[in-house]
Order: structure tokens, then sequence, then C-alpha cells
């Protein structure tokens, strides 16, 4: 058995390290939070989407790259992000577009336009277009760290609290969790082939060219790409090395659309995965593996949802302690 109070415990403690860390590393690294208000850039962030977004030197920005930057023709407090396509060798000079635009942004910006660089994405925690980053702080880092603080508090009064009942009281309760193993093996294995299931369809049509493919028509450098299973999915040309704006999007079940890999090198993998991940989390992960996004999709829900779950499987005792009896008993017995 486990002793409740020890799990909760724990919770806590590790839950208040990860937001105090968090907040120090985003004070520390000058980030900033920002409000996606166009679909200039969908699917890969949709309006309401809130992003991190870090400072970025412009000598390491590369074509591809998602940039925020400031155009001076503009209102000075109106920020863009869009990707970059292009880098003026003799002027520096970056052109940039939309990838949702399908031309070019009428003007290209200098390397002092640059504010920095998206990190992360939090799906629709900005519904509202006037938030700012100190109404996010204040509404949902701040009360998420007090709450912590305050139930670390309250656990550790209730640690010295039953310390004191043990030492008053000759018989204390203690409550505990009575784990049934078979239950949570078996609600652990249904849950994972539940989501293996759902994302069989996608794992089996991540492809990997290791020539150029007999779908490939050679006169517009393209392959199709078509929809599996019964959700829409996410598919990204994966090129190491390649450089360039990444081909990606969004297809439908039963349809098939043209994807371009202009730029792609010899040998490159087609990742796929349900449309569940938000697509810039889906770009960031096909991007170290291929395999990576429909993998965490395969694991991970089904692990929480097991979690969830876990009155199935554990179970709450409230068990008499009787440690100073069983102190006099071992010593009489000795």
């Amino acid at each position: 058995m486990i002793r409740v109070d020890r799990i909760r415990g724990v919770i806590a403690i590790l839950l208040g390290t990860v937001i105090l860390a968090g907040l120090l590393f985003f004070v520390g690294h000058g980030m900033t939070l920002m409000v996606v208000l166009s679909g200039s850039m969908t699917p890969l962030m949709l309006p309401g989407d809130v992003i991190i977004v870090a400072p970025a030197d412009p000598d390491q920005i590369e074509v591809g790259d998602v940039v925020v930057f400031q155009y001076s023709g503009q209102d000075e407090r109106m920020v863009i992000t869009h990707r970059v396509i292009g880098i003026d060798a003799e002027t520096g000079l970056f052109s940039t577009r939309g990838d949702a635009n399908n031309a070019p942004d009428p003007f290209s910006i200098s390397k002092g336009d640059i504010v920095g660089r998206p990190v992360f994405l939090i799906p629709f925690v900005g519904f509202a277009s006037e938030m700012k980053k100190q109404v996010i702080l204040l509404m949902v880092i701040l009360p998420s760290l007090l709450l912590t603080l305050l139930e670390t508090r309250k656990l550790t009064r209730g640690f010295s609290a039953a310390r004191r009942l043990s030492r008053e009281s000759p018989a204390p309760k203690g409550q505990f969790f009575s784990i049934k193993y078979s239950r949570l093996l078996s609600l652990l294995s249904v849950s994972l082939i539940l989501f293996l299931l759902l994302t069989l369809p996608s794992l089996t049509g991540i492809q990997t060219y290791g020539s150029l493919p007999g779908s490939l028509d050679p006169r517009d450098n393209c392959i199709t790409a078509e929809g599996r299973g019964l959700v829409p999915e996410l598919y990204m040309v994966c090129t190491p090395g390649a450089g360039g704006v990444p081909a990606y999007g969004v297809v439908q079940p039963g349809e098939a659309v043209t994807v371009p890999i202009s730029g792609a090198e010899t040998q490159f993998t087609v990742a796929r995965s349900p449309y569940i991940l938000p697509v810039f989390w889906f770009v960031g992960l096909a991007g170290l593996n291929p395999y990576l996004p429909v993998l965490s999709l395969a694991i991970l829900p089904g692990a929480l949802l097991t979690l969830a779950l876990h009155p199935l499987w554990a179970e709450k005792k409230f068990v008499k302690l009787r440690r100073k009896r069983r102190l006099v008993d071992r010593v009489l017995e000795n």
C-alpha cells in the first residue's frame, strides 16, 4: 500500500518546482507572450493561440524560420509573425510570407526589425484579442503558483498534525492507496490499444523515400498524400539539412493532396499524425524525429487516461497504525 499524503506532497512539490522553474526561465531569458490575432500562419498558428517569443540573434536566422518582427511601416504596437522565405546576401534583408498567404509580403525587413522567434505555443488561451501578457501572468501563471504554494503549506501542516496525533493517540489512522495491479495493467493495456488503433493509420502511412518515388512528377516536384483513418491527419515532409520552407498541412479522410518537395534531399521522410496535436507542436516534434508525433499520441494519452481513472484501480483505505504497541511487542519478544 502507498501512503496518500506522501503522494500528494510529492505531486505538490514537483508541480511547484516546475512552475517556479518555468517562471525563472521565462523572466531570465527575456521571453514575452503574444496572442495570434490573424490567420496568416494557419494552420501552424490559429487566431487565439498564445506564443512564447524568445529573443533571437538575427545572424542565426535561416530560410524557413518563423520570426516575430515589427514592420516600420505599421503601427509601432503591431508585430507580425511570418516565415522567412529568402535572405538577400548583399543587403541582408529578409523576405517573409505567411504560410496561409499565396504571395510574399510586399516589403522586406532588416535585422533590427526582428523581435524574436516563437519557441512554444499554448492553444486557445488568447481567445480575447485584447489579452496582454500581464493579464495572462496574473490570471494563469501566478494563481497556479499560489495554489501550489497553499497546497504545499496545507500538506506540511497536515504532516505536523499527523505527527501530533500519532504521539497523542495510541492508535492513529492513516490513509493509504491499495493498488489492484491486475486492474491497473488491464486498464493501461486497453487505453494504449485504443490510442494505438487511432494512430495506426498514420503510423503505417509514414514513408521514407530513398530515391525519387514512382508517384513523383519531375515536372513539378510533388508527391501525393492521401488521408487515412477516420480523423483528419497532419503531414510534413522532413528534409534534414535541406533548409527552406517546410511542406506541411492537413489532409481529410479519403482526401488526396499534392505536397511540394522542392529543395528536398534524395532521401526524405513524410511524417504523419492524427490532427489532435496543435500543428506547431507537430512540426516541432517531426523536426526532431518523423515518428515522434504519432508515437507520443499512441502512448501519452493512454497513460494519462489510466491515471485519470485511478479510482478503478486504486482504492483508498484507512488503516490503524499501532506503532507504539508494535514496538512494545517487539521488545517483549526479544
